[in-house]
């Protein structure tokens, strides 16, 4: 005879999804509440901050436990480069190449090469969320379907900005700008409700918990 089975709740997702959350939210309230200056700047560095810590949570667990890539390598990598080191670099990177309009001949030199850096990090960061997306997928930390959502949310994104470059090349100069502007908004849309429905489902899955294995009652373990 043992125990019923018990459900034991995952700190990891539940604080992971929190993060997710605030960082999915900050940039929402910055820009509804028209800030600007340097708490515009302290806001975006507590999103980005809120979000590397939610993958890092995401990649090693707490405590040993809650990493949804299982801790495997490749896994917590991607994770990391996700939400941590292409972050920081291109928070580097934009602060080297910051381009003042009034100096003569400053954006014909700089920005050719902000664009190339901008495209390459982009394209090294949705490689990333590829990656640590499909092991999520992968393995079974998270119950299924629910591991599949992070790669459904990934081409949730994915979808809306490659329309948003199309319809940006096709519709230039032509004058024609509603196309633009409402795949704009989609995109500003999706990528706060894309992240939002995640941490809101880690939060969810966290505090529901995941089954131990019963502990024996009668008779007693030798």
């Amino acid at each position: 005879m043992s125990d019923a089975d018990v459900r034991r709740p995952v700190a990891a997702w539940v604080w992971g999804g929190g993060l997710l959350v605030l960082a999915a939210v900050l940039p929402a309230i910055g820009s509804g509440g028209g800030m600007s200056g340097a708490p515009h700047t302290i806001l975006a560095w507590v999103q980005k901050l809120a979000f590397a810590a939610s993958m890092a949570v995401f990649a090693f667990g707490l405590r040993g436990r809650g990493s949804v890539v299982a801790r495997r390598p490749s896994g917590v990598i991607a994770l990391l480069l996700v939400g941590v080191i292409l972050p920081l670099l291109d928070a580097l990177t934009s602060w080297v190449f910051v381009v003042d309009p009034d100096a003569p001949g400053a954006i014909p030199d700089w920005i050719g090469t902000a664009q190339i850096v901008t495209y390459a990090g982009l394209a090294l960061w949705g490689a990333a969320a590829l990656v640590a997306t499909a092991q999520i997928a992968r393995v079974d930390a998270v119950a299924y379907p629910w591991r599949w959502a992070p790669l459904a949310g990934l081409g949730v994104l994915a979808v809306v900005f490659l329309g948003l470059q199309v319809i940006g090349t096709t519709t230039a100069g032509d004058g024609d700008s509603g196309a633009a502007a409402v795949l704009v908004g989609t995109w500003g849309a999706v990528t706060v409700l894309v992240p939002l429905a995640l941490g809101v489902l880690a939060l969810a899955l966290g505090a529901r918990g995941v089954s131990v294995p019963a502990r024996q009652v009668y008779p007693p373990v030798a």
